[in-house]
């Protein structure tokens, strides 16, 4: 990781600046974290889970034609690929708070097992806050601590500590929808439209990650004609459906490797890829390094 650069406009904490576009992650699959003072800004999207944790106010934000108030110190989530943005400010002299923002990997947050009323309502388009105390400033503060150290280990305890804390949101049942508080998260549909379609397709990659999947078999399940349903797909997360589909099966792999003493071959062939050097060439590309390094270290 590059140092920080002390003139970035969005303070030290915004180190990688790689990932950065305006202020906003540009690139799937990589995680960031930065801390700056809020302001009102455009409308938004970009293919991440998003976690704000504001301190010192209050900020108001729009999502399609809903508006609803940014509790402080309150962990809120959202899918960042439905359009947002920050609409008022209070109060607004912004010198008197800040607000961290973490983004989470859409893909990488999918994996996750055991949350899944909570991962179909946020690309339902909710916006969930978790209950006063179960996050707190000190475990954003670590969590930013182990960002900026840029160790692997330390990253692989946040996303452990993140996973278990969606977990036990999800067995509570205890977080609101802050654009339909008087909806339970257990029981949310989404709703018709594109975010629909993008759900399904979703979907039929994780749940057929093994088998060899091509476009029109992922769109079969949405109605839609295939070079549609591709493009509703890019529009929403920023990226094909193809590479959407090699970044689940890395992670199957990645998760295979980890939790069993499989050869990495037979880990690859388990996770869809039907080629070694197809691969290997990705998983080179995605994450700098050899399947063999993940699994010596």
């Amino acid at each position: 990781m590059s140092p920080p650069n002390l003139d970035s406009p969005f303070g030290p904490e915004d180190s990688d600046r790689s990932t950065f576009e305006d202020g906003k992650p540009v690139l799937f699959g990589r995680f960031a974290m930065r801390r700056f003072v809020p302001q009102k800004h455009d409308l938004d999207w970009h293919g991440h889970i998003e976690f704000n944790w504001l301190t010192g106010g209050s900020m108001t934000y729009q999502f399609e034609s809903d508006r609803f108030v940014l509790p402080s110190e309150q962990l809120c989530l959202f899918w960042a690929g439905i359009p947002h943005r920050t609409v008022d400010l209070s109060p607004r002299d912004s010198a008197a708070y800040d607000i961290t923002n973490m983004y989470y990997p859409l893909d990488s947050f999918l994996s996750f097992r055991g949350i899944g009323g909570i991962q179909r309502a946020l690309l339902g388009g909710a916006v969930l806050t978790l209950p006063v105390g179960l996050a707190n400033a000190g475990i954003m503060e670590r969590w930013l601590e182990d960002y900026r150290t840029g160790d692997q280990n330390r990253f692989d305890c946040l996303t452990m500590e993140l996973n278990a804390l969606m977990r036990r949101l999800s067995l509570e049942e205890s977080m609101v929808n802050l654009r339909r508080p008087d909806e339970p998260i257990s029981n949310k549909e989404v709703r018709s439209g594109p975010t629909a379609h993008v759900v399904n397709m979703i979907e039929a990659v994780i749940q057929n990650i093994s088998e060899p999947l091509t476009t029109e078999d992922i769109a079969a399940g949405t109605g839609l004609n295939a070079n549609y349903a591709s493009n509703v797909f890019r529009k929403a997360l920023g990226i094909t459906l193809k590479q959407f589909t090699i970044r689940m099966r890395l992670i199957r792999v990645r998760e295979l490797l980890l939790s069993t003493d499989i050869a990495i071959s037979d880990a690859a062939f388990r996770a869809g890829f039907s080629s070694a050097s197809q691969f290997y060439a990705n998983y080179k590309a995605v994450y700098g390094s050899s399947p063999g390094d993940l699994r010596q270290r």
